[in-house]
């Protein structure tokens, strides 16, 4: 995403030629600002005190001076060049004139003020950067939401589409969150594709919603220029009250690493009480489940000094502590018979809210039967040991079923990145088809773009708004692409048909819409798509994009939820192109005057969920529209 410079620059660390640049801005308000490594300032080289201070503190200190008669400011900024800890020390005399005259001094502090503004600001975001955390926040105590936010797949979509891409994607990631803060809240860039969030205003019952209100809308969220990448972020949090930022930081860093291995996903804890059974584990841990006090203590002697133990005495009281903090446990050594729930109902609750995903669950009984060993494995267990054992054969159990695990998981990465791949082969070939398309057709060179992109917005509001469709991520995904065929079966309708100005004759006019059938047949012909997802969709979309949900569309008339839903999508945002990119009479219409078109059933009927999510988002898709680059 970012050069070398810029990432080296976020942190508070720089380069050589870095720090030289900042100095030369720096003299636009100092006179005298020079560079000074640590023992430089240790060997009292440094101007009084200020340097030493910032030095030891890491931060930013400035000091008044008399010498003699004369008054001195004097101001030392911590600062890492090439790994080196260093100061940069400024220093400005004050003159008579200036202590006298208001505006003189208004314009000194006034600078200052903005240079360090810029100091503390991410280039690329406009965010807070990793010296103001550092320099404001790091050490401080708070009663806060801590989250930290994730962009999925950033470095692949960086690496395959480039770095401007990228920080289009970054930059619609911080402008969404800005709009959804609050005046204390603070965005802050950690890193490549981390961004902070520290939110006072929230409560402590209303952070994982908030952070989820954020997921969703970074997922409706399209990025300008850019219609075929699609948002999708990862988030740990952790609400804490009266506790340090920086342990809390830590905590939302390994949350937001679990999210991110389900992508797309929110988990949050809020701060565990003193007394907590489960700590916030280091190392990997082990949570022993058993009403024996004699059996735990003696599970946990045998694990202690390899693993972080956590106990509990009943199934509700497992069931609580992986509700409170499922992402620090790494297994789960789970008896059978208990008081309450036992040992297999904790094994369907744990599955229905798919924590077995990512905590493995191993069966430690007295009970040995084949019916009930028969049905801990059919409800999700992944080993099974009898009572009485030998603790050197637990211990190796418990570790193949944690590298198992881990494994697994990496081999899902490894398909994800496939997957990717796939995508990124499919979209590039659709996108040289959907050209020649638009060249055959005398289409806007970006019509296809536009309509992708509109798909895909208008699919998040649909999905937001209700869950009467099964709109997976995947699924969205897939019509967007599929969207850029929906005019391919114009590539056999003669050309001077396709270019005629004026009216059409009642002939011309079946021979255009005759369009929607001989797309679909095109898809239909190939053997290889018959029983694929993406050619069915596509099929959809060429066949039935202009059907209307009144019945008044054609090829076949069809009405209501009759049409797929994709097709009804992408003709909603086949319309709105059309209508926003053809001038009338040299005039443009605006976006407002588009929706009102659309909405009071100029072009036809549309179904009034999608409706709704056009007139909710109406600004974003301007703003949208208005961003895709233009043809030249």
């Amino acid at each position: 995403m970012q050069d070398k410079d810029e990432k080296t620059a976020q942190g508070g660390s720089m380069t050589r030629q870095q720090a030289e640049q900042e100095m030369e801005q720096l003299r636009k308000v100092f006179p005298s600002v020079r560079m000074l490594t640590a023992e430089q300032v240790q060997a009292g080289e440094a101007v009084g005190d200020a340097a030493r201070q910032a030095l030891e503190e890491k931060t930013t200190h400035s000091r008044m001076e008399y010498r003699g008669q004369e008054l001195y400011e004097v101001t030392a900024l911590f600062a890492q060049v090439e790994g080196t800890p260093c100061v940069l020390e400024l220093e400005r005399r004050l003159d008579r004139i200036m202590l006298l005259d208001p505006e003189e001094s208004e314009q000194l502090f006034n600078n200052l003020a903005e240079y360090r503004g810029k100091l503390y600001r991410d280039a690329v975001t406009g965010a807070y950067n990793e010296r103001y955390y550092q320099e404001k926040y790091r050490s401080r105590i708070l009663t806060a939401g801590v989250a930290v936010l994730r962009v999925d797949d950033f470095k692949a979509a960086n690496d395959v589409y480039g770095r401007y891409a990228g920080n289009s994607v970054l930059e619609t990631v911080a402008g969404v969150l800005r709009r959804n803060l609050g005046e204390k809240d603070r965005l802050i860039r950690r890193g490549e594709d981390r961004l902070l969030l520290l939110l006072p205003e929230v409560g402590q019952s209303d952070f994982g919603q908030k952070l989820e209100h954020l997921r969703l809308q970074l997922a409706a969220a399209g990025v300008p220029g850019y219609s075929h990448l699609h948002i999708s972020v990862s988030i740990g949090g952790v609400w804490i009250r009266d506790g340090e930022v920086s342990a809390a930081v830590e905590h939302a860093e390994r949350l937001a690493t679990y999210a991110q291995m389900q992508k797309n996903t929110v988990i949050t804890e809020q701060q565990p009480e003193r007394t907590a059974a489960a700590p916030v584990h280091r190392r990997q841990s082990v949570l022993i489940v058993d009403d024996s006090e004699l059996n735990r203590k003696m599970l946990g002697q045998m694990l202690g000094s390899r693993f972080d133990i956590a106990e509990a005495a009943s199934g509700e009281a497992c069931l609580q502590l992986l509700e409170q903090n499922a992402t620090g446990i790494s297994i789960v050594l789970l008896d059978i018979h208990m008081p309450g729930i036992d040992g297999f109902t904790v094994l369907e609750e744990m599955n229905q809210k798919n924590l077995l995903e990512q905590i493995p669950v191993i069966m430690i009984s007295s009970e040995d039967t084949v019916d009930a060993v028969r049905r801990a494995f059919d409800l999700g267990a992944s080993d099974y040991i009898s009572r009485p054992f030998d603790a050197k054969v637990v211990y190796q159990r418990i570790i193949n079923t944690i590298q198992l695990y881990a494994k697994q998981r990496r081999l899902s990465a490894m398909a994800a990145d496939l997957a990717f791949e796939k995508e990124r082969a499919s979209r590039m070939m659709i996108g040289i088809l959907s050209q020649v398309v638009e060249k055959r057709n005398g289409e806007s060179r970006d019509h296809v773009q536009r309509v992708a992109q509109l798909t895909s917005m208008l699919l998040a509001g649909l999905a937001q708004k209700t869950d009467r469709y099964p709109l997976t991520r995947e699924m969205r995904r897939t019509i967007a692409t599929a969207a850029a065929l929906h005019d391919i079966g114009k590539m056999e309708i003669c050309e001077d048909l396709l270019h005629k100005e004026g009216p059409l004759t009642e002939a011309e006019r079946r021979t255009l819409q005759s369009h929607t059938l001989l797309g679909a047949q095109m898809l239909e012909e190939q053997p290889e798509c018959r029983d694929d997802a993406f050619a069915r969709t596509a099929y959809n979309i060429c066949r039935w994009h202009h059907e209307r949900y009144d019945g008044g569309g054609y090829p076949d008339g069809l009405q209501g939820e009759q049409i797929p839903i994709e097709a009804q999508v992408v003709g909603l945002a086949d319309v709105y192109e059309r209508l926003v990119s053809r001038p009338v009479d040299g005039h443009a219409r605006t976006h407002s005057e588009v929706v009102q078109m659309i909405c009071t059933g100029v072009c036809g009927a549309f179904n009034p969920l999608l409706l709704d999510c056009l007139q909710d988002m109406e600004a974003e898709i301007a703003r949208a529209m208005q961003d895709t680059p233009e043809e030249t």
